[in-house]
């Protein structure tokens, strides 16, 4: 799987490279995203480009006719627009979808059943009124000091109750 990986990434790279004029470094690849999404680009630190095995694995086809050829296209935009702030699926990305004779939607419709889920814990919170719950990654944010949620019936901040 991951050699076809391999191959399918470089393919739609060298689509991009002959349609645009333009040469562009291969994206480091991983192979452990998880969860329900097929793929992940990431600019940052260094271009990368993450795939679901466990995804793949249920309908490599499907897969392989669809995730590279997306996640290649968010690469190149990424390259051709360095440092802009660009909506993930916005009219630079369709673009080059569809000159790429791809499909443009942004979510797959992959069978889920069998692919593990990823779920989040969740961390006891309360403020004047009630109790709440924050995600892993909300909870964070609070532990790291980079955001107050707020209760929006009291408007009070809410304290951890951990």
């Amino acid at each position: 799987m991951r050699q076809g990986l391999e191959e399918a990434t470089g393919y739609w790279l060298e689509q991009a490279s002959q349609l645009l004029e333009r040469s562009f470094d291969p994206p480091w690849l991983r192979f452990d995203l998880r969860g329900q999404a097929a793929g992940q680009y990431r600019s940052h630190p260094r271009p990368c480009i993450r795939y679901n095995l466990d995804l793949a694995a249920l309908q490599f086809d499907a897969f392989l006719a669809r995730t590279p050829g997306h996640e290649v296209a968010h690469y190149v935009i990424d390259q051709l627009f360095p440092g802009q702030r660009l909506r993930p699926h916005g009219p630079e990305w369709r673009s080059l979808m569809t000159a790429l004779g791809l499909d443009s939607s942004r979510c797959h419709e992959f069978k889920l059943e069998g692919v593990p889920a990823r779920r989040q814990r969740r961390h006891k919170y309360r403020c004047a009124c009630q109790e709440h719950t924050l995600s892993t990654t909300r909870h964070n944010r609070v532990l790291r000091g980079q955001a107050r949620y707020h209760c929006r019936r009291c408007g009070e901040v809410l304290v951890s109750m951990e």
